[in-house]
Parts: C-alpha cells; structure tokens; sequence
C-alpha cells in the first residue's frame, strides 16, 4: 500500500493570494512577499572574502522563488567581525564576490539586499578579539570584558558603515539593511542596560540613539537617495535587566523620523536571551505575534515580519496586516523550494523546519558552515542539493528495509532517481525512534522530519508495506536489484535476543551491577508507552541529548519524581545552547534534580549507587594524571531506573543477507543506525548520500 500525508501547508485546497503578491520597498520590486533572512552561514574564506558555497546557497534560495535576500551580516571594521568567517565588507576586494552572489541571484529574478553590523560587545571566538563597546562592561552570557569606545573609535564606525556600503552598491546589491537587533554595536548603544556613557553618545535617549542616526545618515549620503535601507530592529531583549518592547517602538519612532528609512525588520532577543534570536520549538511561534503587531501598529513603513514563520502562518499574518513581508530563514533553509511548492500548489510537499537548531544555528555557532537536519544539501548546494539528483537512466527494483528516516530518505532518493522501490516497515506506522522523540515535551514538531518524507515517498509512489517484519525469503521473493537495510538501532541494556556476529558490531555490553532488574526499563519502552513509570524515576544521561534529557522532561509531565545522573558537565550537555538552557529552566520549574559530574556504579532494590568522575583519590605520581572516582553515594527510594547509556545497530539482517547466497548477485547497503547509532542529521546525510548513487 502507498502512505500519503494529510495536506498540512495548503497544497491544492488553499492559495497564498497575499504571500505570493508583489510588493515594492523604495524604487525595488519584489515579485512576492517573503524574505529570506539575514543569518551568518560561516560559508566565507577565513580571508573574509565571499566563497563558491555563498553563491551556490543563496541561488539556491533564488531558484526556489523567494522574492528578496538579504545577505548574511557583514562586517564593517576589522574590530566588527564576530567570526574570521564574517565577510569584510568594508574591503573594496569584496566587491568580485559579491558580484557573483549578485548575478547567480538576479539570475532567477530575487532582489538581494546585504545586511552591515558591527559585532561591537558579542563574538563566536574564544577568546575574541579586543571588542567595541559603548561602555567596559561584558555581555551577561560572556567572560569577556570590552574597550569603551573613543571619539576616534566611533568615527571609525561610521566610515566603516558608508565605505561597506558603497562596496555594495558597486557589486550590484539592491538594497542596504543596517543591524540594530540582537547582537552588534548599534543596539548596545542604544540599549540603556549597555551604554552607561556620559558624553554625547549616552546619558540620554536622544545621545543612545545619536551613533544609529549618524551611520544612517553616512550610509545615505554614500549610497544616495534611490537605494533602499532598512533597518533589522530588536524590538525587545527579553532579559530581566534589557529593554521591553515600549523602548524598542520609541527606537523605531526615533529611526524613522529622519525620513531616512524604507522599512524595518523585526526582530528580538540578545545574546544573554538566545532562545529568543533564534527560538526553538520550545518557543511557540505565536509568542512573536505581539512583536509583529506592535512594530507594524508603531510605523508607517514595511515591517518583515519574524518567528519561525510557515508558509501558511505567513499568509495568515499578510491577510490580518500584521506585516508587510514575511521572513523565513530556517524554513528556507530546510527547504529551499518553499515558494516553488506553494506557488504549484505542492504545500503538502514543503519540508517544514522542525527548529531543533542542530543543524543551523549549532553548526555556525561553532563556525562551520550551515546544515540542516532534514536537508541534506544545506551549505552544501555544489555537491549535495537535492536539484542534482537525477533520473538515472535504468531502471532498478530496489527494496528498503526500515521505514525511519534513514529508510525513507533513501526510498525518496531512490525514487527520485527512477528507480522502483518497496519498503518494509515492521512497525505499523512510519517514522522509527522519530515517534518517539515527537511524544517528548516541546518535541512534537521533530516528526515533521518523516511526515515530510511520507509525503514524499507517496508521492513517487514508492510502495509500502506496514507491519511487515522482511525476512530474507520475502525480499528474495522480490527479485530485487538493491536491497538497503535500514534497521536502525536498540538500547544497549541487554544482550540481544540473537547472537551479536563475531567480527561486526556493538559486542561490549555494559557491565553495571543491577541492569537485569526489572524495574531497570529503556527510554524506547518508556516513550513507546510499553512500560508507564510512576514514583521516584533515576534517568541516567550517558547520551547528552535529548534521548535522555527528553526521556526525563516527558516522566516529570506524568507526575514522576525525577533525578537525572550525567557523567558530563551537565545533564544535555550536547544540545545547541540556547534550546539547552531552556530544558534546564522546565527542569527548575518541573522540580527535576539534575546530578552531573557523577556516573552510575550500580543499581540496586531501591536505590542507584554514583560517584564523582573527578576526585583526588590515589594523586601520588603517574597516578595523578588519571581519572579516580570518588567515594560511592546513593540514591535512595528509587522506583525506576531509565539508564541511557548508549545503543547498538540492528545489524542481524544485513549481515545474514551477506551471508546469503541467493544475494551474491544483490547490491546489499546498509544505511541509518544500523551502521552506527547517530542523531537524524547524520542518519539522514548517510542514506541521502548512499541513494543519491544508485
């Protein structure tokens, strides 16, 4: 049977009558309403020139039928750039890579505008260089102190605004967008917490204000009257000691009184409130109505309006007035054809960003170049877009096993290259452990990464067959050319019903005392609902994701009393920061105790006994220069103990079709965890890869 996905963002019941209209900032036509973003992609040379990957990424965004780009935020000032991978804008050597960027992106009819800043107080290195600031104080979420700026400094800032934006203008860009928003200079000037000066530049609003003002007016008298400008604007920090949003509308006020800007764009958070600049899907959506409506109620300019924007949620907010364009960054960086698919009336194929942040903003915050989870060509278009799998000539009857997201990735990829594909799936549903990530707490968009490809393999009438557990008779039986296993991966408590093959996988098993109890249980039974837990719950986190932390956060919802044990330096100790933080805030509120630092020594009736990783135990000699556990203590009235400690491939299959000779003459892959246990980004790039070969 074929699995087809209800139609979620529009597809053929419904149009996008104010998304996809035209619309004018100043003398620039755009040929829709949506916007793709300004965000940093650390795809630039360590040079701070312009690089290939920035062509082919934001072509790719052109050629999916976004009306307007506005290029990534680029530095003003060698003291401006938050990362060596910030393009310098203010070097006139930038202009011929620009360029490139300008002509791939006209080429398929997008208008490109650039975005300028200065990083002043914020940066991704560490240990940064010496930075700006209005006044020596850190930002709250850095080590970092700051120089406070001379009149000499500042002057510097302001020529560097002007000089970066003649260069755009002379490669050809559309427009200038300057950045008062969420990290950079201009906003701590003007944020009463961080500009403390006492000379023209501060003491009061007016003075707050009077560095924006005069770069505005040096970027108008370098560009002239007919470019565009516009301003990206926080309208609120959301931090207990920033600005609210009545002080950010009295900044718009102020900024568009000079008669010297085209439109803003909103925007909110700081570096001290992450979550908020780039809001996981812990952050609902509808938290940036109010934003919107405010900027779009305080001006009488074009408002872009922000926040983890659909295509159909953008329509909503066109149709109520409640802005004037629509921006998107993940969304298109999930799915770079989202405007194509609307405008064809496909929405029900548009791959929504699941705003994990794993992929994107974890990556440059680490500056490497962007990813995506579910899109495997993201900062990656000359190699691995999806636009170059081709048909492939022949045909081949290929039969997936798994219907994961790394079985469904490849049946879609396969597919697409012409092939006839079958895929078992022994459960009755799609979506392997992604449905059991969906039924944690803030998580459930996460299931968008397989309904996604349901919809898809659907459509390329890719046959499924459910609750059907293959064996290698029926895939025999099948005739196949490829067989693709994808059978992805179990907890590793207990040994495994078959025998592990001697020479291949996971073969060390734990060895903590008192993993046989049976109040010892997995996070696959607890998420599955196989086993409900109640009382005193121990999650062990030997994972640093969300397999446990989330597996924690879901047994805290149904009134567990919950602790979590981390050997590491904090319970999710891998997650992307800001989405991090917020599980540790639900943790305080839902009363979780998080015990990091500690491992699991044993588990017993009753109770779990830990231990320091770290102590001074046995410091005499070499001795020293190993790691000693400290003295054991316990957990005590202990009902459940949910250990996450790792997993291991579901490999049996594979290897007994290896073996097989009936499949001598078979392509025999394998694909996902049954490689090697891994996150989806991971799994999903493996079977993307491995099918996009076939």
């Amino acid at each position: 049977m074929v699995c087809a996905k209800p139609i979620g963002e529009g597809g053929l019941v419904s149009g996008y009558p104010n998304l996809l209209s035209p619309f004018s900032i100043g003398r620039v036509g755009l040929r829709n309403r949506v916007v793709f973003q300004p965000h940093f992609t650390a795809l630039g040379h360590l040079d701070g020139m312009p690089s290939d990957d920035h062509v082919a990424y934001h072509e790719e965004r052109a050629q999916g039928g976004v009306g307007l780009i506005i290029l990534e935020s680029m530095a003003i000032h060698p003291t401006g750039k938050m990362s060596r991978r910030f393009v310098n804008a203010w070097d006139p050597a930038v202009v011929p890579g620009l360029r490139a960027i300008v002509d791939a992106v006209h080429r398929h009819g997008t208008k490109l505008f650039g975005q300028l800043t200065h990083g002043g107080h914020t940066s991704l290195e560490k240990p940064p260089h010496i930075l700006w600031a209005p006044t020596q104080m850190p930002e709250p979420s850095s080590h970092h102190s700051t120089k406070a700026m001379d009149e000499d400094d500042t002057r510097a800032v302001i020529e560097g605004f002007a000089r970066s934006a003649r260069n755009l203008v002379a490669a050809g860009l559309d427009g200038i967008e300057i950045k008062i928003a969420h990290d950079g200079l201009l906003r701590s000037f003007a944020s009463p917490f961080f500009n403390r000066r006492t000379d023209r530049y501060g003491g009061s609003f007016e003075n707050r204000m009077r560095l924006s003002l005069e770069v505005i007016a040096a970027i108008k008298a370098a560009t002239g009257p007919d470019v565009p400008l516009g301003v990206r604007i926080c309208v609120d920090e959301f931090t207990p000691f920033g600005y609210d949003t009545d002080y950010g509308l009295d900044m718009v006020r102020a900024l568009e009184v000079t008669g010297q800007i085209d439109y803003f764009n909103s925007d909110a958070g700081s570096f001290s409130s992450y979550w908020m600049e780039i809001p996981p899907a812990a952050v609902p959506a509808s938290e940036f109505r109010r934003i919107n409506v405010a900027l779009k109620r305080a001006t009488s300019l074009p408002v872009i309006g922000f926040g983890r924007i659909s295509p159909s949620a953008g329509e909503a907010l066109l149709a109520a007035g409640e802005a004037d364009l629509v921006g998107m960054a993940r969304q298109l960086i999930a799915d770079p054809e989202t405007v194509n698919k609307v405008a064809s009336g496909r929405g029900d194929l548009v791959r929504l960003c699941i705003s994990c942040n794993d992929g994107c903003i974890y990556q440059v915050g680490q500056e490497k170049g962007v990813r995506c989870v579910h899109n495997p060509g993201a900062g990656q278009e000359r190699r691995l877009s999806e636009r170059l799998v081709e048909k492939a000539g022949y045909n081949r009857k290929v039969v997936v096993i798994g219907g994961g997201p790394a079985g469904l990735k490849a049946a879609e990829t396969a597919a697409r290259r012409g092939h006839s594909v079958t895929l078992f799936e022994a459960e009755r549903r799609l979506g392997g452990q992604v449905n059991l990530a969906a039924v944690q707490p803030e998580h459930g968009a996460v299931a968008e990464v397989t309904a996604y490809l349901e919809a898809a393999v659907a459509d390329l009438a890719v046959t499924i067959r459910l609750g059907t557990a293959a064996t290698a008779s029926m895939i025999a039986a099948l005739n196949p050319d490829t067989v693709i296993v994808a059978t992805g991966s179990e907890p590793n408590l207990r040994a495994p019903d078959t025998p592990i093959s001697l020479g291949l996988g996971r073969q060390v098993l734990p060895d903590i005392e008192g993993l046989a109890h049976d109040f010892v249980v997995s996070a696959d039974d607890v998420l599955s609902g196989r086993v409900q837990l109640s009382g005193h719950v121990v999650v062990i986190d030997k994972n640093g994701h969300w397999e446990a932390a989330g597996t924690a956060e879901f047994l805290a919802d149904a009134q567990c009393r919950v602790t979590v044990v981390a050997a590491h330096g904090m319970v999710g100790e891998d997650i992307e920061a800001g989405t991090r933080t917020l599980f540790h805030r639900r943790a305080a509120i839902k009363g979780m105790t998080l015990l990091p630092g500690l491992s699991l020594v044993a588990i017993e009736p009753g109770r779990v006994r830990v231990a320091p990783v770290v102590s001074d135990a046995d410091a005499i000699g070499w001795a020293k220069y190993i790691l000693m556990p400290g003295d054991e203590r316990l957990i005590e009235d202990v009902d459940w103990v949910v250990p996450v400690i790792g997993r291991r491939s579901r490999e049996n299959l594979y290897l007994a079709l290896k073996a097989d000779m009936r499949f001598s003459q078979v392509q025999v892959l394998r694909v996902g965890d049954c490689v090697a246990p891994r996150l989806i980004q991971s799994t999903i790039l493996d079977a993307f890869d491995v099918a996009r070969h076939l």
